[in-house]
């Protein structure tokens, strides 16, 4: 049986719990609920439980298994999570926090190299994808057939969002669907012919570097479900980091991609609203989006 330690985020619950939901030694939860939001820009139900060990692989350099402390409602649907250049699993953490309270499994990785170009993160991906499988199958995992294997996302930021399209583009199908952050693939405009499952980009109206958001979002293949939101004001280092990020640029970032993942992973169609319906217009009325483009198949 290979050991493991799994440690729990307090998240959302009474002061008399706190210090026992806070075992994992110091790490900072998500955040208080704030009142006025939407349902999925606020915490979900569950606490976070989080393991390192036992989920190593040649194909990245570390890894964070995110998952809901409470099993009893598994199997969970899941997706990868890598940062970009220079970046590591830590600093993508405020978004798998999000993600796992809402009741999704996390693999949060580190790339082999991080100051490599887009191959090494699309590597990582391919390994995270396949590394959710052996957990689910493996007896001495806290997982064993809690991932739902039909129901696996990929998602990366920068290099990371740039490796998610490479992924996706070479693992012919096997992804239930994409979230490319702020890709960044260098100056190279690749035809994504191959992707057939639904992908989503979002961006920064004032990225620095991943300016080539839209002309990737226009070369996905129009057979599929796909979605573009270009966030207005915004820059290429709102994207990572800051791992308490409740408010503000970070909030509305994780609001999109829950309700993509609650469409395409839990097959719930109320969280299409977040895409064309009473919760996207009032983000329309707020000026979040300095373009957008919702294609639903």
């Amino acid at each position: 049986m290979k050991p493991f330690t799994t440690f729990k985020l307090a998240l959302l619950v009474p002061a008399a719990l706190l210090l026992q939901a806070c075992i994992g030694g110091g790490n900072p939860d998500p955040g208080p609920t704030d009142p006025g939001a939407q349902a999925l820009t606020n915490p979900g139900p569950y606490e976070i439980c989080y393991y390192d060990n036992g989920i190593s692989s040649s194909d990245y350099a570390s890894a964070r298994m995110f998952y809901p402390c409470d099993l009893s409602a598994g199997p969970f649907p899941a997706t990868t999570l890598t940062g970009g250049y220079t970046n590591t699993k830590e600093d993508m953490y405020w978004l798998a926090y999000h993600l796992t309270s809402h009741g999704y499994v996390v693999m949060a990785m580190t790339p082999t190299n991080r100051f490599g170009q887009p191959p090494v993160w699309a590597m990582a991906q391919k390994a995270g994808f396949a590394m959710l499988a052996t957990e689910n199958s493996d007896s001495s995992s806290p997982l064993q057939g809690m991932i739902d294997l039909d129901a696996r996302n990929l998602m990366g930021f920068s290099m990371g969002g740039g490796g998610v399209l490479l992924a996706a583009s070479e693992m012919g199908g096997a992804q239930t669907s994409a979230i490319a952050l702020a890709p960044w693939l260098g100056d190279d405009m690749p035809v994504f012919g191959n992707i057939n499952k639904p992908t989503l980009m979002l961006g920064s109206e004032e990225d620095e570097l991943a300016y080539y958001v839209e002309d990737f979002y226009s070369r996905l293949p129009s057979s599929i479900e796909r979605g573009l939101g270009m966030w207005a004001g915004s820059s290429h280092f709102d994207w990572y980091g800051d791992q308490r990020s409740e408010e503000g640029i970070k909030a509305q970032f994780r609001t999109l991609v829950t309700a993509f993942l609650e469409v395409h992973l839990k097959g719930d169609s109320s969280a299409y609203s977040y895409f064309e319906g009473a919760e996207h217009d009032e983000h329309v009325a707020e000026g979040w989006f300095s373009a957008y483009d919702f294609q639903k198949k």
